[in-house]
């Protein structure tokens, strides 16, 4: 998978270990990175409060890509 830009909408990929999560999307917000090799994003969902951490391989972008000033005023 290409690197995901932050506030890149996603979709939660069924080998996602949330299973009460597959299907949703959100933004990401975050990402983990060693060494230039990113082993996961975190990802904000929207029907749900707090923020998730995904591995690279559980999110599908959609496409549609959001602006900073879109979250954060």
């Amino acid at each position: 998978m290409d690197r995901l830009n932050f506030n890149a909408e996603v979709k939660v990929l069924p080998n996602c270990e949330h299973k009460e999560l597959i299907s949703k999307k959100r933004v990401v917000i975050g990402r983990s990175e060693e060494d230039g090799i990113i082993t996961g994003y975190s990802v904000d969902l929207y029907d749900k409060e707090n923020g998730y951490c995904f591995e690279s391989d559980c999110l599908k972008p959609t496409g549609k890509q959001f602006k900073r000033e879109d979250f954060y005023s």
